[in-house]
C-alpha cells in the first residue's frame, strides 16, 4: 500500500487496513481450500469434516457478533462490553412478542420505593408488560419491533453515555460498557427468568449432505448472512461519504470536524447501527441454540478476540477469525475426543484465548487510538495529610467496625466480613488501575488459584495457617506476574481484552479440573484457620458475642488483616515507589525519560496487586469452607471492577465505600434491613449507577464525598476569614478541557 509519509501535515490519516485485502485474502482462502481437500482426501470425510461444519456454525455467531464490536469501535473508540447483552434483550423481546404478544417494560425506578418498604404499603403499580396481541404476535412484526427496540438502545448508549464519555479515559468507556452488560442483564432476569428460551425457525431448517454430513441447512442460510453483511459494512465504510468520514474521524477529530462533518451524527448512527446487528444476530441463532441471560455475553469473549485481531477496524478479517475460532473449537473438541494422549486441561476453550493474546503482545499495542481533540485524566489518586484529626477518625471507623464484627445480629456481621475480603479485592484494583493506570480484569481469576491453593496446602498437605496463607498468596502473586507481562507491550483497551482473556484461560484450565489449582473431586475444601492452638473460622466459637454464626473470632482475623492493607496501600502511596506509579500512570514515556523503570513499576503493581487478590481469595475460601470455581468466575471480576470504580478506584477510601457494596456486604444488608430491601434488584441498581458514576463522577462516591466534605468546610473557614482547607476543591469541578 501507499505510504502516509506524504500526506500534509495536520491532514488526518484514514487508516486503510482493508488496502489490497481482497487480493491477500483469495490467495488465503485458495490456499486453505486445497489444503482441506488434500487432508480430506487422505482421511475419513466425516471425521474430518464434521468439525469444521459445526464449527462454522459457532464460528458464524462469533463473527457476526464482532462486526458490531467493529462498527462501534470504529465510531466512538469504545470496546462495548454490553455489546452480547444488548443482543440478550433484544432477543427476548422478540421471543417474548413472537410467543405470548408481551413487550416488556423495563424496571423502572420508582420514586416513593423507600417509603413502601418502610411502610409496606403500595403506591404506584407500575406495569411489567404490555400486551400487544392476544395469541402472540408474527414474526414479522416482532422482529420489526426488536429491531427497533434495539435501535433506541444503541441512540440512549450514545447519546447519554458514551457521548459524555467521549474525552474520558478508556477506564471510564469499559466500566460504563460494564454497566450496560449488568444492567441489561438484570433487566431480562427481572422480566423473563432465568431459563432458557427458544424460538420459532426463521431459515430453513431441513438437513442436507454436504461433503458426507448432514447438517441443518439453517447454518448455510446463516453463514451467507453474516458474508452478505460483511460485505455491506466493508463497501459502506470505505466507498460511502459516511464511511470515509468515520473513518477519519477516528484518526483525526478536529480535523474531521473542520471540513464540515458531524462526528455526533455518525457516531450515533454507527451505535444504532451496532445495536441493530447485535439484536439481529440473537434473533437468527436464537432458533439453533436457544437464548438464556448469558449465552452471547460467553460468545462475546470469542468475538472480542475475533475483532482484535482485525484491529477493531477490518470487517473481513473479524469475520474471518471469528469462522476460525468456531471451527477451532470443534476441531479441538474432536482431537480432545479421539486422542488419550492429549491432556484433557481444557486446551479447547483457553487456546483461542491465549493464541490472541500472544498475537496482541507480539504486535504491541494493536488498536488503532482516537484522534480525539481532547482528553480527560484519570481519577485523581489523592493522598489526604496525615492530621490528628484524621487519626481520629480512623480510629474510630475501626472500633465501629470491632463492634459490628462482633456484637451485631449474625447478617450484619456476615455482611461486614464480605465487605471486608471485599476492601481487598478492590484495593487490589486501587493499586494497578488507579495508581498505574492498567486495567486489569482477572482479579477475581488470581483470588481463585489463591483460594485453591488454600485447599491444596491446607487440607491435603495439612500444612498450618502460617504456611498456607503465604503459600495461597504467592500462588496468586506468580499467576499474576505472568499474566502481567502482556503489560510491558499493551496498555489501555488492549491490556483490558487480555487480562479477560488470561482469567478466562485460567478458570478454564484449573478451576474446572482436579489438580493443584482445580477440584478435589467435585469441589475444594479449606481447612479452619488455626494458631498458636485456637481455632478461629467462621463456625468456631469465641468468647465475645451470641456465638451464632459466623462468630467474631474470624471477623476480627479479618479485620487485622484488611486494615493492615489499608494502611500498608496508604504507605505506598506517599512512597517514592508511589511517586513512580503515578508518574507512569500520567506518561509512561516521560517517566521514563525522566529516569523510572516502566517495566519494573507496572510488574510492581501487578504483583502487589495480585498479592492483595490473593489474600482476598484465600479468605474467601476460609470463609466458605466448602467452594467452586464458580465463585472465582470471570464474569464475578468483571462485577469487582464495577463496585471498584464505583466506590473510588484511586484511593482507599473509595476501595472501603467499595466493600461496602459488595454483594452481601453491609451496606446491602443495612439497606434491606432498615430502608428497602432491594433483592433481586441489586445487579440492576448497581449497572445503572455504575452507568451514572462513569459518565457523571469518574471519582466515584468517595471523590463526590470528599468534594462535599470540603466544600462546606471551605464555606466555613471563609466566612471565618481563613484560607481553605484544600484549594482544589475551592472552586468548581474543572472541565475536561481545563483538565
Amino acid at each position: 500500500g501507499r505510504s502516509h509519509a506524504a500526506t500534509a501535515p495536520g491532514t488526518p490519516r484514514v487508516p486503510m487496513t482493508d488496502r489490497s485485502l481482497p487480493e491477500r485474502l483469495a490467495l488465503l482462502l485458495a490456499g486453505v481450500v486445497g489444503f482441506a481437500w488434500i487432508v480430506g482426501a487422505l482421511v475419513d470425510r466425516e471425521i474430518y469434516f464434521q468439525p469444521i461444519l459445526f464449527g462454522l456454525g459457532t464460528g458464524t455467531i462469533i463473527a457476526a457478533l464482532a462486526l458490531g464490536l467493529v462498527v462501534a469501535y470504529r465510531a466512538s473508540g469504545v470496546i462495548n462490553f454490553g455489546h452480547g447483552a444488548i443482543a440478550t434483550y433484544v432477543t427476548y423481546v422478540y421471543v417474548s412478542l413472537a410467543d405470548t404478544g408481551d413487550y416488556p417494560i423495563p424496571p423502572l425506578p420508582n420514586p416513593v420505593a423507600p417509603l413502601e418498604g418502610i411502610f409496606d404499603i403500595e403506591v404506584f403499580d407500575i406495569p411489567t408488560m404490555v400486551n400487544i396481541s392476544e395469541t402472540g404476535t408474527s414474526r414479522g412484526l416482532a422482529i420489526v419491533i426488536a429491531l427497533l427496540t434495539a435501535a433506541i438502545l444503541g441512540l440512549i448508549a450514545h447519546f447519554a453515555i458514551f457521548r459524555p464519555l467521549r474525552y474520558a479515559p478508556v477506564l471510564a468507556k469499559v466500566v460504563a460498557s460494564v454497566g450496560i452488560m449488568l444492567f441489561l442483564q438484570a433487566a431480562v432476569v427481572l422480566r423473563f427468568g432465568s431459563r432458557a428460551k427458544s424460538a420459532e425457525p426463521i431459515f430453513p431448517n431441513d438437513p442436507v449432505d454436504f461433503l458426507g454430513i448432514r447438517v441443518g441447512q439453517d447454518r448455510f442460510w446463516l453463514l451467507g448472512t453474516v458474508v452478505v453483511v460483511t460485505a455491506a459494512l466493508y463497501a459502506l465504510f470505505r466507498y460511502t461519504r459516511f464511511g470515509i468520514a468515520t473513518r477519519a474521524s477516528a484518526e483525526n477529530e478536529q480535523f474531521t470536524t473542520l471540513l464540515g462533518f458531524n462526528a455526533d451524527r455518525q457516531a450515533g448512527i454507527s451505535w444504532v447501527l451496532a445495536s441493530v446487528l447485535a439484536g439481529a444476530v440473537g434473533i437468527l441463532v436464537a432458533p439453533i441454540t436457544g437464548v438464556t441471560p448469558n449465552l452471547f455475553t460467553v460468545l462475546l469473549i470469542s468475538s472480542l478476540g475475533a475483532a482484535l485481531l482485525g484491529r477493531m477496524s477490518s470487517f473481513v478479517v473479524a469475520a474471518a477469525a471469528g469462522l476460525m475460532l468456531g471451527v477451532i473449537d470443534q476441531e479441538l473438541f474432536r482431537l480432545e475426543f479421539e486422542f488419550d494422549w492429549i491432556p484433557d486441561i481444557g486446551i479447547r476453550r483457553a487456546l483461542p484465548f491465549l493464541v490472541i493474546a500472544i498475537a496482541m503482545v507480539v504486535r504491541g499495542e494493536t488498536l488503532p487510538s482516537r484522534g480525539s481533540i481532547t482528553a480527560e485524566r484519570l481519577p485523581e489518586a489523592y493522598a489526604p495529610p496525615i492530621t490528628r484529626w484524621r487519626i481520629s477518625a480512623y480510629g474510630v471507623l475501626l472500633i465501629a467496625a470491632m463492634w459490628v464484627t462482633i456484637f451485631a445480629p449474625f447478617q450484619f456481621r456476615a455482611g461486614m466480613q464480605n465487605s471486608m475480603i471485599g476492601v481487598l479485592f478492590a484495593l487490589s484494583l486501587v493499586v494497578v488501575t488507579g495508581y498505574v493506570g492498567q486495567i486489569s480484569l482477572m482479579q477475581m481469576a488470581l483470588a481463585g488459584v489463591s483460594a485453591f491453593a488454600v485447599g491444596t496446602f491446607g487440607t491435603d498437605a495439612g500444612l498450618p495457617l502460617m504456611l498456607t496463607l503465604p503459600l495461597a498468596v504467592a500462588s496468586g502473586i506468580g499467576f499474576g506476574l505472568i499474566a502481567a507481562l502482556p503489560s510491558l507491550r499493551t496498555r489501555g483497551a488492549s491490556l483490558a481484552v487480555i487480562t479477560l482473556a488470561s482469567g478466562l484461560a485460567i478458570e478454564e484450565i484449573f478451576f474446572k479440573r482436579p489438580g493443584w489449582f482445580g477440584l478435589s473431586r467435585t469441589n475444594k475444601v479449606a481447612p479452619t484457620p488455626e494458631a498458636v492452638g485456637l481455632e478461629f473460622g467462621p463456625s468456631s466459637s469465641f468468647f465475645l458475642g451470641d456465638d451464632k454464626i459466623p462468630t467474631g473470632g474470624f471477623g476480627l482475623f479479618l479485620l487485622v488483616l484488611t486494615a493492615a492493607c489499608c494502611v500498608g496501600v496508604m504507605r505506598l502511596r506517599r512512597s517514592r515507589l508511589g511517586e513512580q506509579m503515578l508518574a507512569v500512570r500520567a506518561n509512561e514515556r516521560a517517566a521514563a525519560a525522566a529516569g523510572v523503570n516502566v517495566a519494573m513499576v507496572k510488574l510492581t503493581a501487578f504483583g502487589i496487586s495480585s498479592a492483595l487478590a490473593g489474600l482476598g481469595g484465600a479468605l474467601t475460601a476460609y470463609k466458605l469452607g466448602t467452594y467452586t470455581g464458580a465463585s472465582f468466575g470471570i464474569f464475578v471480576s468483571l462485577g469487582v471492577l464495577a463496585f471498584a470504580y464505583l466506590g473510588g478506584i484511586s484511593t482507599v477510601g473509595g476501595a472501603i465505600t467499595a466493600g461496602t457494596l459488595f454483594a452481601e456486604g453491609i451496606g446491602i444488608i443495612a439497606t434491606n434491613e432498615w430502608f428497602i430491601d432491594v433483592g433481586s434488584y441489586t445487579a440492576y441498581v448497581a449497572g445503572f449507577f455504575l452507568i451514572a458514576t462513569a459518565v457523571f463522577n469518574n471519582e466515584g462516591i468517595d471523590g463526590f464525598q470528599r468534594r462535599q466534605f470540603f466544600q462546606v468546610v471551605n464555606l466555613v473557614r471563609q466566612r471565618r476569614g481563613l484560607e481553605p482547607l484544600d484549594t482544589r476543591t475551592a472552586g468548581p469541578k474543572p472541565k475536561a478541557a481545563d483538565v
